[in-house]
């Protein structure tokens, strides 16, 4: 163990305490002057025999009581009393005449100090009289006004001495009882010899001890006898006749010739004159006492063999700071030096311990800062560069019930542990798990950007192929398109030149031959003649509308346009809202869609034609979706006077706006705004964040990829460095905004 056992230590402190209480009996026994000491309700603590003999009243009956009770003229100086209690004044002196055994009056000059505690709290006064002079006696008699002769006088003091010696004899029996009961109700053995050995008075203790009775030591066996070492006995007899007291651990035999482990305490009996008339010996059973040592080193034993097994650095300090013990793991740990630590000086194996500490939370105070009941956890700080753990607890004192007191701390307990080491490995794996991180990071962008990239491509490919296929098909309805657009003009004038002709004919010929009459009846040359202009023109209004389609298709599919420049904006629009013609018409399941085209004064925008009208079509199909869901979820059609009509109950008609303008912020930059809003059920809250993934939809299988928007957030901010966001209201819509830098 590397903390010394302390025993040897505590004993001679014992020692030095019994000295120091034998000298303050005997100054308070033999002090020449009346001294009283009080505490700090002004009750007797000690007096001296002066003192008593000042006031004729036995010491027995003043500790304990208030000095106004034999004092009544202490009234008078209750304030210089408090004064000095209080720390208001440190000495106080006066003048007090005082009643001598009930009839003389002596004036006694006061000096009052008061007395303090270890804490510097005051516990008290101490207060010494000296007689200044006598005062004229007045007798009992002369204060009722009754006048005796002097030989009365002195058969009336006789009378009061002797009552008053009767008195002090009643409370010297009483105090010699309450003494022999005490004695008696020691557990420790007391006999009492003359000055020839011979034993006066033995308790019941001793009797049980060492089994003789006081007439056995009397008159059977030598009181000497009973110490096994016949030279120890001589030598506390010497010491007894000189009139000093011995101490000791030694072996007395009982009357069994057993050997009994004895602490004996022997003390001189002496007049007041200070010559020795006995002796008292005071005898303590150690039998217990060393079994009880021997558990307690045993345990001990055991203690220092788990505190040295223990991985850490254990300090154990009482609450007054001082060290109970410690392992040589924190010996070690702090590199307490060799002269420091077996020099057994807490103070100084504390301060090293201090100046080893750079930073620290309550272990640099060791506690003091702390509630009794606190558990601590800190980090510190060595000057060497070293870190450590440190834990701490209260070790609480135990009631003779067991039971562990919170209020009654018996100290802390400290534990140490070297985490430098621990530290550095736990920084290498964060290291390596931040290393790894990032490594996963960017392994998770890379597959993402990959499936994206993959994704994107698959879809290119897929439009591509589709644009393609569009300007194929394109292409070939606009040859035979053109051909019967270009040769209705020749119709049409061939055609009315034929029926210029026949009219011609007509009036030239009014009769003509029978089977000509016939063949003009049969055919209704007049209805051909009118008619034929209307089919002509009917044909060339489809063949408009061919047209219109097939540019529209060309537009949308900008095959001839995949390069970065100018186009309008707004032929891409019309073209998507062209291509989606067939999906606003109404349905068995919804009404008509409506569009509101609110287009603002664009001019070209250099982008990338194809892409956007891709952005277009994703967007504006995303829209006519909603609008049917919530077509489906609060509306049908009802046969309203022989007519079908779309019955809903909010009167909401489905309807998509496009808005087109271009804005210009605080930096003077210009940009193209294109809002796609719908008057749908809106998007909810908790899809929101996801509504940009890759792959997510909330379309049923078959029917959503979940790539139309993660496209066109791609297109816009990556391809043409602008931005897709989108405002959503529950009940009321959403609305998407394109936003595009203007070069």
């Amino acid at each position: 163990m590397a903390k010394a056992n302390p025993k040897l230590q505590w004993g001679a402190v014992a020692n030095r305490a019994n000295q120091a209480e034998k000298y303050l009996r005997w100054f308070v026994e033999f002090c020449p002057v009346p001294i009283a000491m009080f505490d700090c309700d002004l009750r007797y603590i000690l007096v001296s025999q002066p003192w008593v003999k000042m006031l004729g009243i036995p010491r027995l009956k003043l500790i304990g009581t208030d000095i106004h009770n034999s004092l009544a003229i202490t009234q008078a100086h209750q304030q210089g009393l408090e004064r000095c209690l209080t720390g208001g004044q440190m000495h106080y002196s006066t003048e007090v005449e005082i009643v001598i055994r009930g009839n003389e009056s002596k004036l006694f000059q006061w000096e009052v100090q008061p007395w303090y505690t270890d804490d510097g709290a005051a516990g008290g006064v101490i207060i010494s009289s000296q007689l200044l002079g006598d005062r004229l006696s007045q007798q009992i008699g002369d204060r009722s006004g009754n006048h005796h002769s002097s030989n009365h006088h002195s058969s009336e003091d006789l009378k009061r001495h002797l009552e008053e010696e009767a008195l002090e004899r009643q409370h010297l029996e009483d105090a010699f009882n309450q003494i022999g009961t005490a004695l008696e109700s020691a557990s420790d053995g007391v006999c009492i010899v003359d000055l020839t050995g011979n034993p006066i008075y033995v308790n019941s203790a001793f009797n049980e001890l060492f089994g003789y009775n006081l007439s056995t030591l009397q008159h059977s066996i030598n009181f000497q006898s009973l110490f096994v070492d016949s030279q120890i006995a001589a030598e506390i007899l010497a010491a007894v006749r000189q009139g000093d007291a011995w101490a000791g651990e030694i072996e007395m035999g009982d009357r069994h010739h057993q050997n009994i482990p004895i602490a004996l305490r022997v003390n001189p009996v002496k007049r007041s004159t200070g010559e020795v008339i006995g002796t008292t010996y005071i005898c303590t059973n150690m039998l217990d006492r060393r079994v009880a040592e021997e558990e307690i080193n045993k345990s001990f034993a055991a203690l220092g063999a788990t505190l040295e097994a223990t991985a850490d650095s254990i300090l154990v300090l009482d609450a007054t700071g001082n060290i109970i013990i410690c392992n040589q793991k924190f010996v070690d740990l702090l590199c307490i030096p060799d002269r420091i630590f077996t020099s057994h000086d807490d103070s100084s194996i504390l301060q090293y311990v201090l100046t080893r500490i750079v930073s620290s939370t309550h272990f640099h105070n060791f506690g003091k800062d702390l509630n009794e009941d606190q558990n601590t956890f800190e980090i510190l700080q060595l000057d060497d560069g070293r870190t450590l753990e440190c834990y701490s607890q209260p070790q609480n004192l135990m009631h003779s019930s067991g039971n562990a007191s919170g209020n009654n701390s018996g100290g802390r307990v400290w534990s140490l542990r070297d985490i430098t080491e621990r530290l550095a490995d736990e920084s290498l794996v964060r290291a390596s798990e931040e290393k790894y991180r990032l490594q996963a990071a960017k392994l998770e962008k890379a597959l993402y950007e990959l499936k994206n990239t993959q994704s994107q491509l698959i879809q290119a490919e897929k439009m591509s192929g589709l644009g393609q296929l569009v300007a194929g098909i394109a292409h070939e309805i606009n040859n035979p398109v053109n051909f019967i657009y270009g040769n209705l003009a020749y119709a049409d004038t061939y055609t009315s030149q034929l029926l210029s002709l026949i009219k011609v004919y007509g009036t030239h010929y009014p009769n003509p031959v029978e089977p000509v009459r016939e063949k003009l009846q049969e055919i209704d040359i007049d209805f051909i003649g009118n008619d034929f202009l209307k089919l002509v023109n009917s044909i060339r209004v489809g063949a408009e509308r061919i047209q219109g389609i097939v540019r529209s298709l060309n537009n949308f599919s900008r095959s001839d346009e995949a390069k970065f420049k100018l186009v309008d904006i707004h032929d891409g629009l019309d073209s998507t809202l062209m291509i989606l013609q067939s999906r606003l018409k109404a349905t068995t399941s919804r009404p008509k869609i409506l569009v509101d085209k609110n287009y603002g004064d664009l001019p070209e925008v250099e982008c990338y034609a194809g892409q956007l009208n891709q952005v277009f079509m994703n967007l504006l199909t995303n829209a006519i979706d909603a609008l049917e869901e919530d077509a489906l979820a609060h509306g049908s059609w009802q046969i309203v006077n022989n007519q079908p009509e779309w019955i809903r109950q909010d009167g909401k008609v489905a309807k998509i706006s496009i808005q087109t303008e271009v804005q210009t912020n605080s930096q003077n930059e210009q940009f193209l705004i294109i809002k796609v809003a719908d008057n749908a059920g809106g998007i909810p809250e908790e899809l929101r964040n996801r509504l940009f993934d890759l792959f997510f939809t909330t379309k049923p299988v078959g029917k959503g990829t979940g790539l139309g928007l993660s496209i066109a957030y791609q297109i816009v901010t990556e391809n043409h460095g602008g931005k897709l966001s989108f405002n959503s209201e529950i009940g009321k819509g959403s609305e998407f905004v394109i936003e595009i830098p203007l070069k």
